[in-house]
Parts: C-alpha cells; structure tokens; sequence
C-alpha cells in the first residue's frame, strides 16, 4: 500500500518550545516525520512530502532514508497513485485545505485523505467539496490518523480514525476506515474508530476540558439520581445549558469574556449548596477546591491577554447543528452558515 505524508513537524518547535525530549522523552524525529518512518518499517510504501526538506537537520534524513522512506519536497509527486495521504500540515492560512486540493487529482482510485492533529477533518472534507465534483474525485474518502500524542514519545500508543457514526452525509467508506486501522495495528499501535465529530474534542489539547466535561457529566446524573431525585430529562436539560452557554460565551468573546461574565463568588458560592458527598462528587469537590485558588490564574491570564486585542472566534458549524439549521430554514441557509464559517476559519494566521 503506498502511503503519502505532508508535512515533516516542526523539529525546532518540539524542541525548544515544547521541550518534548526533556518532558516527555522519545527520540527526534518528531511529528510526521515519526509517522513516515514507523509506517515505513511496518511495510508500507512511503513517501514524506515538505517544502522545507533543504533546510531539515542531515541527521533526521539520514533515520528516515534508512528506514527506506522516500523525501520530496513535491506534494504532486508524492501524492501520485496514494492510497492514504496522511496530511500533518499547519491550519492557518489554509495551507493544509491547499494541499489537499492540490493533490486530490493525483490520488490513487478509493484513495481516502486523512488528517492528524491540526485540523478538524469535518472543516476539510466541507472546505474541499467542490474540488471533488470538480476533479470527478467523490471516490475519495476523508478521515483522520490522529495520533493523540505526539509521534516519536512513548506516548504514542493509538491512533484515532474518523468514522461516520453521527453524520448524516457518508465521509469515509467502511473499507477505507479498515486500511487505516491495518496501517495503525501494523505500527503496533492502538485503532480507536471514533466519530467524526469526537475526534478534535477527544485527541487534541482541549481533551482536559472534554476529560472533566465528561466525569462531571456523569458525576451530577449520579447525585441528581440518587441524592437529588431529579428526572433524567431535567439533568439533560440543566447539563445542555451549562454547556451550550459556556461554549457560546468562549466563541462571541474568548476565554476573556468568559472571566469577565463569570464572577467566581457567586460560582463558588453556588457550587457548595451542591457539595453533598465527597465520595460521590470527587469532581465537584476538586472544582471548588480549584475555585478557591482561582484568583491567581485570573489574575495572570488577565496580564497576558490585556497586550492582545479582544477578537471573535467562529467554529464551523457541527453536522448535527447543521441538520437542525435545515430543518428550521433550509439547506441554502445552512449551506451560507458553513461558507460563513469556513472563511472566518481561513482567516488570517490565528492558529
């Protein structure tokens, strides 16, 4: 199977940044260039695409050329007759939107395009739509190769793979989503199948979030059931408007916004009428106990954010929100939604 990756990682950021070595240990390469080697010597046929392949350190090409990776700095030649294109590319700007355009004519027949962990996979297959009608290419299926790690530390045990478990329209063929789970087993990693929609919210940094966001979930059913006696359509409820007005707040005025609608006293002083049982309510109790130290991570982040100007963030518009638009208003007016975010997406390098 012939496998293209675009997109080496950014070795100096790893590195100096990130300090990946030191934290979290694992050898350079890093990054795409890992995924490139351990597909490599798993078998496959491998081709590794970037546009700065000059300017890589010789040692990292000397490990890739070993493990019998091809290198070009050429996404055409890379791309040509691929059965997967891994894209580990960057978001802004629309680079990685860019290169799958580019390469989408070259692809092997049934090929299915794949990101990692910088974009959400939804945004490209909706963003590239009309290349496929254009190109004849709806053959080609879309889903991801998340690592949820960084690949090349020992943390990188699995990898996350799209599917079309909550979509309406069909993204990825079930044949595609079975190559991609061989290529990850036969890297010795982990295939975890995940709907599309959980993938960014489950493999990417905001997993902290969806981490605590899910034990608190089930945390509040147990003591509204058991303590509260509440219905499990009034938990719902309550759960659906804590989320969906926080969610709200951070997109129309940032995390900034957040801290300045949400005064802590009145959470904390809210939160210990909840306090029932520390046993019960490990999350909760863990929550106030944060809460009640909260004063210096406002205080900081406030003198960070007061150097940058107040801007609005736009998400694109999820398939299950979109399917609600529709029928409320329609398909044009959910069609004009998603252009409307994907531009407030691509614009400028937010990311």
């Amino acid at each position: 199977m012939k496998i293209a990756i675009f997109g080496f990682g950014n070795q100096t950021y790893y590195r100096d940044v990130l300090k990946i070595q030191e934290i979290l240990g694992g050898e350079p390469p890093f990054g795409g260039s890992r995924m490139a080697m351990e597909f490599a010597q798993a078998g496959y046929d491998v081709t590794l695409a970037d546009p700065h392949m000059d300017t890589i350190d010789s040692s990292f090409i000397s490990k890739l050329e070993i493990a019998d990776v091809k290198l070009t700095k050429d996404d055409i030649k890379a791309a040509k007759e691929a059965e997967v294109a891994v894209l580990f590319t960057p978001f802004r700007s629309g680079i990685t939107k860019q290169i799958a355009e580019t390469i989408i004519p070259y692809l092997a027949k049934d090929a299915v395009i794949t990101t990692a962990c910088t974009m959400p996979i939804l945004v490209l297959e909706i963003a590239v739509r009309n290349t496929l009608f254009m190109e004849d290419r709806e053959d080609i299926g879309f889903s991801t190769m998340h690592p949820a790690a960084i690949p090349g530390t020992p943390q990188h045990k699995q990898y996350f793979i799209a599917t079309n478990e909550l979509l309406e329209e069909q993204i990825v063929k079930e044949e595609q989503v079975d190559r991609l789970k061989k290529i990850a087993e036969d890297t010795g990693k982990k295939a975890y199948p995940i709907p599309a929609e959980l993938v960014s919210a489950i493999g990417d940094m905001g997993v902290v979030a969806t981490a605590a966001a899910f034990a608190s979930v089930l945390e509040y059913y147990s003591v509204s059931k058991n303590v509260l006696k509440t219905t499990k359509e009034m938990t719902e409820f309550q759960l659906v408007q804590s989320f969906q007005v926080m969610a709200s707040i951070i997109a129309k005025y940032g995390i900034e916004g957040l801290i300045n609608f949400i005064n802590p006293d009145a959470l904390k002083t809210s939160l210990n009428s909840m306090l029932y049982d520390n046993g019960l309510q490990k999350t909760a109790f863990a929550s106030m106990e944060t809460l009640n130290n909260i004063d210096n991570l406002i205080s900081n982040f406030r003198e960070e954010i007061v150097k940058k100007p107040r801007s609005t963030f736009l998400s694109a518009p999820s398939p299950m929100l979109l399917s609600y638009i529709k029928d409320l208003a329609g398909e044009d007016v959910a069609r004009g939604i998603i252009r409307e975010a994907l531009r407030k997406l691509y614009e400028g390098d937010k990311y």
